[in-house]
């Protein structure tokens, strides 16, 4: 008799030993009969359902989940229960006291008498509601990015230490014509021309280098003789306090630069003549004259002016104005040589710079742009035929010129070419 209570003793604290371990594994732990009928659970499920063992023993999942929602519960119970398999996998479960929405991870298996009947389940749950929860904000959050960075105007890649692509999004797969997946894990030389992949590598290896972020202007010359300009943020990615790789944003800004290019074009280039413009010409004259210097040699600067402008102007119109302008203008352009430069300086007056000249090379110069002018014929709106002339002052640099003085010169040099009756060139007086 004591031997047998003995045993019952040892039995009942293996019990609780074995109750204990359950209410405090961290898991849901039940088991059902072969009706579904709950035949254990731990302190973990009482609480869930709120309520005490003896309420929940006996009692189906109807009474705790609404399986019209979580009918997937039955289900698995009913795979094990009949075909003895084993579960595994995610249950989603509603309260049906509170309707709230659960997600458990489940591993759920027969359990066998000694025949090897099918008496029943044990099952053990762990919920990973927040888990999910934030997987799915996660997925959100990652399609929200996707969405941007899909429809970015820009071309957007991750590529790692080797320089390959990791990621690409939309825009890059257009610029290289190709699906993502054959461009993923390939490099820039495997995609484009040996030249063109070499200058957007400067930039990642400035990165990869210095694990800095830059930013700069990226030009590349395709094969195409087309130029491409992007402008490019490039950051370095780390992982363990390594550089792993880089992420980069890249805008093609080609058109904004043809754009610029085109307006510095247009406010260098005078837009009736085809010269340049007064602001231009006097910043090119200024690196001239200082070359001029260095090199111990002369420039020259020739001051024209069209002679009885204003009276054709008056009498014919401006359309006819501009004509003959234009026509003055170009007849002095056939006399320049390929290094002088030519300006507007205002309406009728014009600059000629004439680099590394002698000063009868600038007197020969001045007389074939009189020669050149005076060989012009125009047919008037009135039919008569008007023949230009121009009036030009010299001035040739000296050790001591500024610019300032040499368009001082030549000013006064041009007036004197006035007073003497037009369609004549007067020089400066060289200082001694």
């Amino acid at each position: 008799m004591t031997d047998k209570k003995t045993d019952l003793d040892s039995l009942s604290e293996e019990v609780q030993r074995l109750r204990f371990t359950l209410d405090h594994v961290g898991a849901y732990v039940f088991t059902k009969d072969t009706c579904g009928r709950y035949t254990f659970a731990n302190d973990m499920v009482c609480e869930l359902f709120g309520q005490n063992l003896d309420s929940i023993i006996g009692s189906t999942d109807e009474a705790f989940f609404d399986l019209s929602i979580s009918d997937e519960l039955r289900q698995n119970d009913l795979r094990v229960l009949r075909h003895g398999e084993r579960i595994e996998n995610e249950e989603r479960n509603i309260i049906a006291e509170t309707g709230e929405e659960r997600f458990y991870w489940t591993v759920k298996v027969p359990i066998h008498d000694h025949q090897h009947q099918i008496i029943g389940l044990c099952g053990i749950s762990t919920d990973i509601t927040e888990r999910r929860c934030l997987e799915k904000e996660l997925a959100e959050q990652k399609n929200l990015l996707s969405l941007v960075l899909e429809n970015m105007d820009a071309f957007v890649y991750m590529k790692d230490k080797q320089r390959r692509y990791l990621y690409v999004n939309e825009k890059v797969t257009q610029l290289y014509g190709r699906p993502i997946e054959e461009i993923v894990g390939q490099k820039e030389e495997e995609l484009l021309p040996k030249a063109v992949a070499e200058k957007f590598a400067e930039m990642d290896d400035t990165v990869f280098r210095t694990g800095q972020k830059i930013t700069g202007e990226e030009v590349v010359h395709g094969l195409d003789g087309e130029v491409s300009h992007y402008w490019s943020i490039k950051m370095p990615l780390f992982k363990n306090g390594q550089i792993d790789g880089l992420i980069g944003i890249s805008t093609d800004i080609t058109e904004v630069i043809r754009l610029k290019n085109k307006f510095h074009e247009l406010a260098r280039i005078d837009s009736l003549t085809g010269v340049l413009t007064r602001g231009f010409l006097i910043d090119y004259a200024n690196k001239e004259l200082q070359r001029a210097k260095r090199k111990r040699s002369g420039m020259a600067i020739l001051l024209i002016d069209i002679d009885e402008f204003k009276e054709i102007n008056d009498s014919y119109g401006h359309a006819f104005g501009d004509t003959y302008l234009v026509a003055v203008v170009g007849a002095c352009q056939k006399m320049l040589r390929d290094t002088d430069l030519m300006g507007r300086f205002g309406g009728d007056e014009f600059t000629i710079v004439l680099d590394e000249i002698s000063a009868k090379g600038m007197i020969n110069a001045a007389e074939r742009l009189l020669h050149s002018v005076a060989e012009i014929s125009l047919k008037a709106p009135d039919g008569s035929t008007v023949t230009p002339s121009i009036s030009i002052g010299a001035a040739r640099s000296n050790p001591n010129s500024t610019l300032d003085s040499l368009l001082a010169e030549a000013d006064t040099a041009l007036y004197q070419a006035k007073e003497e009756g037009k369609g004549c060139c007067c020089i400066a007086p060289k200082e001694t």
